[in-house]
């Protein structure tokens, strides 16, 4: 029994500097008579007693330092690929915008020299002024509300137009009468992936499309986790990507072990990548031990704006299927296209008139998003992803780990339906629907306008059109002395610059280090998604700091 205590109070007076030296004690003990041992095991329990009762409290500083040295997980014994994983649309220009933000707002005296944070440095169109569609927003309102409230309500005819009412019905019996509030099956509701499907298959001319093979997902970036987890089986695998490249490849393949194998798009040629340019790149990674087994393409891309032509397409899928590529395809700006010259064409339209489905010789998803096109709403969560040509196992696999995680948000799913399926031509909201979405895609078609000739007409800028997508990519050129300072600082050129533009401006622009980008170039990204009257404003801006910014630096 002594012995008992002794050890329950060693484990638990250790940070009171007690100790009890058992080996000690039990050689002493084993040299005694019995009643020698009962005399000492009593007077160790009483010292033992009078120490636990007088033994002084333990200093805040000596729980606090025993706190953390008993922090299990660190910085240190932490996943190293997560600790240095990158992702620059939410990085540290980002975070520094949001402390100012909350300056401003919580001190009316605050220092900076404008009213308000400008962030264009993430494709988020409701949060800088784009309106939600109104005739998805009622259906989705509606199957939100329990039926008494909404759908089945006296006045509901009074205040949603009777198509709205027809598909909110729909859609709560394909939902089984559960409502948004319960799990769908884990590759989305059946009717919805029905829709989907249809929608692919319309918009390639009738090419077929199953929609088994489709899945439901929290936005596009969900989807693109999946697919990746699948295909980094081990630290040599390698996932070709465009430089510069949407930063949720690079991180996840970061954060999965992979490596990311960059292919570089030519700036001077409006973003093209040339065949000789893939070739080298998958031949110098098999030359580093790299098992390249993933091609990543966005279309229209993101962020440098390009709309590939149908013949860019088709040689890509050419290539996948040549050297046995799962070819991953980024669609979700597909309806962003804003050169009347240029038309989008999906890279499964591509594989099924270059042969490549029917022989079966070509393995492909696309992935598609609420959050861009004309609907912007980034907030629901809403995507899909289609596979084709894949081995019916893998499948399976990838089944069971869109299980894991249940099923993506269910009004999401209902935005994903809504968005492949408007109102039927002639119903009561068709027309005013498509004069919504035509709204937004003219001032989009203005905003870029705006912005790339603004910034173009800034000496030391360079600045390719946007042809498509939410987005622009200009060259800047910086000063010797500016790369000076940013090399001291540890930060790159133009992390630098977009510090000093978000400090002058409060405009939030993502430095272009951060999607990877050739040696020796320097710019950012910039949405134009802001009004139009921002937009304007932020041309000027641009343009006045940066004749600062050169004076400071010469």
């Amino acid at each position: 029994l002594a012995l008992h205590v002794i050890i329950w109070i060693r484990t638990r007076l250790d940070s009171r500097r007690i100790r009890i030296h058992l080996p000690s004690y039990l050689n002493m003990r084993s040299t005694m008579n019995q009643s020698r041992r009962q005399r000492m095991t009593a007077l160790c329990l009483a010292v033992i007693t009078s120490a636990v009762v007088h033994a002084a409290p333990p200093s805040s500083g000596s729980v606090a330092a025993a706190a953390s040295v008993r922090k299990r997980l660190t910085e240190e014994t932490m996943s190293q690929n997560l600790r240095t994983m990158e992702y620059a649309v939410r990085g540290a220009v980002v975070i520094a915008a949001d402390k100012i933000s909350d300056d401003i707002a919580n001190d009316p005296n605050h220092k900076y020299p404008f009213k308000k944070i400008i962030y264009t440095n993430i494709g988020n169109p409701h949060s800088v002024g784009q309106k939600a569609l109104t005739w998805p927003r009622q259906v989705l309102a509606l199957v939100d509300l329990p039926e008494e409230a909404g759908v089945n309500h006296p006045s509901a005819k009074k205040l949603f137009p009777a198509d709205a009412i027809r598909r909110a019905r729909e859609i709560k019996k394909s939902l089984g009468g559960h409502g948004t509030g319960a799990y769908s099956h884990s590759k989305g509701v059946a009717s919805f992936r029905k829709e989907v499907a249809a929608f692919i298959s319309a918009r390639d001319g009738g090419v077929p499309s199953d929609p088994e093979s489709i899945f439901l997902t929290n936005g596009a970036s969900s989807a693109i986790g999946y697919v990746l987890t699948a295909l980094i089986a081990d630290k040599k695998c390698g996932v070709m990507a465009p430089i510069p490249q949407y930063p949720i490849y690079s991180a996840s393949v970061e954060l999965l072990g992979g490596n990311l194998v960059g292919y570089y798009l030519d700036e001077k040629s409006g973003w093209e990548a040339s065949m000789e340019e893939l070739e080298r790149s998958l031949a110098d990674a098999k030359k580093k031990g790299i098992k390249v087994n993933s091609f990543v393409l966005i279309n229209p891309g993101n962020p440098t704006g390009q709309v590939l032509s149908k013949a860019a397409v088709q040689d890509v899928v050419k290539f996948c299927a040549k050297h046995s590529l799962v070819l991953l395809a980024d669609e979700v700006y597909q309806v962003n296209v804003y050169d009347e010259n240029d038309e989008f064409y999906s890279c499964k339209r591509a594989a099924h008139d270059c042969g490549l489905i029917e022989d079966n010789s070509l393995e492909m998803v696309s992935f598609h998003s609420v959050s861009k096109g004309l609907y912007g709403e980034c907030g629901r969560r809403g995507g899909y992803m289609e596979l084709v040509g894949f081995d019916s196992k893998v499948l399976d696999q990838i089944y069971k780990l869109a299980s894991s995680s249940l099923c993506s948000c269910l009004p999401g799913q209902v935005m994903v339906s809504l968005m492949v399926r408007g109102p039927a031509e002639g119903s009561e909201s068709f027309a005013a629907h498509e004069a919504e979405k035509a709204t937004i895609f003219k001032s989009l078609i203005k905003r870029s306008k705006i912005v790339g000739d603004g910034l173009n007409d800034i000496p030391g800028f360079e600045c390719t059109k946007a042809a498509g997508a939410m987005y622009l990519f200009p060259s800047v050129k910086i000063p010797p002395k500016a790369i000076a300072e940013s090399k001291r600082q540890g930060i790159s050129p133009d992390t630098l610059y977009a510090v000093s533009l978000l400090e002058a401006t409060g405009i939030c622009v993502v430095p272009g280090s951060g999607f990877r980008q050739a040696e020796g170039r320097y710019g950012f990204r910039t949405t134009f998604l802001p009004k139009e009257e921002e937009m304007k404003a932020a041309v000027g801006h641009f343009k006045s700091h940066y004749e600062d910014f050169v004076k400071q630096y010469s």
